[in-house]
Parts: C-alpha cells; sequence; structure tokens
C-alpha cells in the first residue's frame, strides 16, 4: 500500500510549532560560540588549554601544535577565492590529482535468507584505485563471501533453539570491509616501494575513524568494530599511507564541547549545538579547512589499539579531526586521520603529510560536486538491489538441486516467486 500523503501533510502542519521551535535560536548561541571560536587563538595556547580540560576525561577535543601558530582556526583556501563556476573548480582539482592514487573501499550486503528452511546471507565490498592518469587508468574490483548459518544465528538464552541475527550480517560486512581496504592499502605500498607509483596514494575510509557508533552495542559487538577500525588506522601508519575517514554533513560536536569547558560562564546553561553550525558562516565559500584537532570524545577513542605486523598501536591521542567546506552538499563535512600526518613530511610543497593529504581530499571532493569521487566510484560498484537478491535465491536454489541439499521454500516465499515469474 502506499503512503498516505494527505496523511504525512496534516501530521507536518500539526507539528509545524515543534519544528520551528527545535530550529529556532533566540538566544544567538550560534553567533556567541562564532566570537568564542575567534577569540580561542588569540586568548589562550594548546598549554593553557590542556591545563584547563585536565580534570575531564572527554572534553570534546585538545589542540595540536598547530593552534599555537595559528591566527584562526579556519584556514582559508585563497585559490578559490575568484571561481565562478564548477569548471574552474575541476580545472584547479585535476592539476592537484594527477598522477595521484586514490583509493576507496565500499560495502553491501543482502540480508539472512528467510524463503528457505537454512538461512543464508551475503556480504560484498568493491574496491577501486583511480590513479589519475593521463590515460583515465581506473582499477576496480568486488569480493564477496557467504555468511553460513552459524554466522548469522544466535543461541536462544534457555538454549532451547537457535534464531537469525540480521544484525550479525552488518558487523560481518563491517570486518570485510576492514579487511579488503586493508588488502588494498597494502598492495598500494608495495607498488610505492617498487617505485610503479610517483606520487604518495591516499586511501578513503566511507566514514569515522571513531566508533562512537558502536557504543550502544554489546561489548563483544562493539570490540568487533573497534578492532576492525584500529587494524585500518594501523595498517596506515605501518605503511605510511595516508588514510582518511571522510563524514560527508556531521553533527559532531567535539569544539564545541571543548569552548564550552574553557568558558564555563558564557556557555553553561547553553545547549550544545554542532560545530558545523558555529563553523560554516566563518567559512569562505568553497575549500576552506579547519586547524586540526585531536578527538577526545568519548572511551571509542581510547579503545583504538591493536598488534599490526608485529608491532603494538594505540591511538588514544592520535585520532585528529578537522572539517571542511566543500559545497553544494549540506553543511560541513568531516575528516578523521591518524596523527602520524601530522609528524610526517609531506612531498615537496607541502609541510606535512596533512596539509598534502587534505589539499588530495579537497580535490577529490570538488571533482566529486561536494562529495569525494573514489567514493561514489566505490559506493556504485558495491551496492546490491533487488534483482542481486533474487539471483542469490536462484543460484542457492541451484546449488541445492544440483548437491541433493534438501532445501525448501517456505509456501508464503514460493507464492510469492510463483507470481512474479
Amino acid at each position: 500500500m502506499p503512503i498516505d500523503k494527505h496523511g504525512v501533510a496534516a501530521e507536518l502542519e500539526s507539528s509545524v510549532e515543534t519544528i520551528e521551535a527545535y530550529l529556532d535560536d533566540g538566544t544567538g548561541i550560534v553567533e556567541r560560540y562564532q566570537d568564542a571560536f575567534q577569540r580561542l587563538p588569540e586568548e589562550w595556547t594548546s598549554e593553557k588549554i590542556r591545563d584547563a580540560l585536565q580534570q575531564a576525561s572527554y572534553p570534546g577535543a585538545y589542540p595540536t601544535d598547530e593552534f599555537d601558530s595559528a591566527s584562526s582556526l579556519v584556514v582559508p583556501h585563497s585559490e578559490s577565492d575568484g571561481w565562478e563556476n564548477h569548471e574552474e573548480i575541476n580545472e584547479w582539482a585535476r592539476g592537484i590529482l594527477r598522477d595521484v592514487p586514490v583509493m576507496a573501499v565500499d560495502g553491501s550486503q543482502l540480508p539472512p535468507t528467510t524463503e528457505f528452511n537454512v538461512p543464508l546471507a551475503y556480504v560484498q565490498a568493491a574496491w577501486a584505485v583511480n590513479y589519475h592518469h593521463a590515460d583515465g587508468r581506473l582499477d576496480r574490483g568486488v569480493d564477496g563471501r557467504l555468511l553460513t548459518p552459524d554466522e548469522i544465528t544466535q543461541e536462544s538464552e534457555d538454549g532451547d533453539y537457535r534464531f537469525v541475527d540480521s544484525q550479525l550480517v552488518g558487523h560481518h560486512r563491517f570486518e570485510y570491509e576492514g579487511s579488503l581496504l586493508i588488502k588494498q592499502l597494502v598492495n598500494l605500498a608495495a607498488a610505492r616501494d617498487a617505485g610503479d607509483i610517483e606520487h604518495t596514494p591516499i586511501v578513503f575510509y566511507d566514514g569515522p575513524l571513531i566508533a562512537s557508533f558502536a557504543n550502544p552495542l554489546k561489548p563483544e559487538t562493539r570490540d568487533r568494530y573497534i578492532s576492525t577500525l584500529s587494524r585500518v588506522i594501523a595498517a596506515s601508519q605501518h605503511h605510511e599511507i595516508p588514510l582518511v575517514g571522510y563524514v560527508a554533513g556531521t553533527s559532531a560536536t567535539e569544539l564545541v564541547k571543548m569552548t564550552r569547558l574553557l568558558l564555563q560562564d558564557e556557555f553553561e546553561t547553553d545547549r550544545v549545538i554542532p560545530d558545523a553550525h558555529v563553523l560554516t558562516e566563518l567559512m569562505s565559500p568553497w575549500g576552506d579547512t579547519t586547524i586540526p584537532f585531536i578527538s577526545k570524545r568519548d572511551g571509542s577513542v581510547d579503545a583504538l589499539q591493536t598488534t599490526y605486523e608485529g608491532e603494538r598501536y594505540e591511538f588514544r591521542d592520535d585520532i585528529l579531526f578537522s572539517y571542511l567546506n566543500v559545497p553544494p552538499g549540506a553543511g560541513l563535512d568531516r575528516i578523521e586521520f591518524p596523527g602520524w600526518l601530522c609528524r610526517s613530511d609531506g612531498p615537496a610543497g607541502y609541510d606535512s603529510m596533512y596539509e598534502y593529504t587534505v589539499e588530495i581530499v579537497r580535490a577529490e571532493a570538488g571533482v566529486g560536486r561536494g562529495y569525494p569521487e573514489i567514493l561514489q566510484q566505490a559506493d556504485s560498484d558495491a551496492v546490491l538491489d533487488h534483482q542481486d537478491r533474487q539471483q542469490f535465491h536462484r543460484i542457492v536454489q541451484r546449488w541445492a538441486d544440483s548437491n541433493d541439499v534438501p532445501l525448501e521454500w517456505n509456501a508464503k516465499a514460493l507464492s510469492k516467486e510463483l507470481r512474479r515469474r
């Protein structure tokens, strides 16, 4: 049955005052935070900020060394000041990206089958490397794996039966994406070391490196996400391949929380608002970033630790973030990255590997009209749709028939399948 359009419209009309109240800023809180953000580099040093925040376990953010030499939290992208159309963005971006390999991985999944008497699921991940060569070289591939009943079912608390847990598919998919990203990152490192690529590659991770999203999950499930991210970040540092977690349209609040703690007399009774709401109007129309900050959001940052290739890695105070303004997407985007980028020298023309990475990210987002093109490519290659699900069912049925596996359709599913033929 289609959606009740008139009912939705009526509900919206009856809720207009509630929604307007949510959006209303009668206290001028955005302007007051903007003023505070602008005053921070003038009135504070990184040492004074850390001293002031030392009693707070998770104060939102810590400044990096760059804070002490900055006159503003915003780093302008002056090249864009005179641009008037997207073709000028493209022309600039093509020059920045020429012969720089960028890589991304994205995944998709088919949920557990309920049509058969045996639950099965499938996850796949697509990878893409754009070398930005004049000849248009783009390497890409798709890998996948079948999830068997023991991987997507759980035992009941009393142990009397097993049931399908659809969430387990997402957990396996996340781990599978992470393992494929590491595999491709290692391949890029080997190509660089062999001299097959000239410029340092950049690896894009579609989403945050800070696993706050996993905090509400069961401890054992949360650990799976933390472990995967820890290994991805460690691989980046071990092989010295820059990694960027890209978050489009972020609502993170680390800088606001930090400022609120520093200036309690001014903001103690005010609500916490997203950093992006404060920063947007402080930035020019295209390409500006913020200086990097260390994330002190919550315990999910502290938990990022692993052993990789025999070495121990901990990222307790070593996951950084910056904000990026690349319209036409709504609001600001956020990039998260390991701290080694700020500590490492960059290629010729760049003071640090962080500065180089930000420039490549900015250019990729420019070519992609507000969202990195390489992430769009990986997403389009990875997606599984309803037709793929039907094809999966047919493959499973043929396999069962050829191997004399007693696979049976349930009556409801069989009825639907026969009607669609």
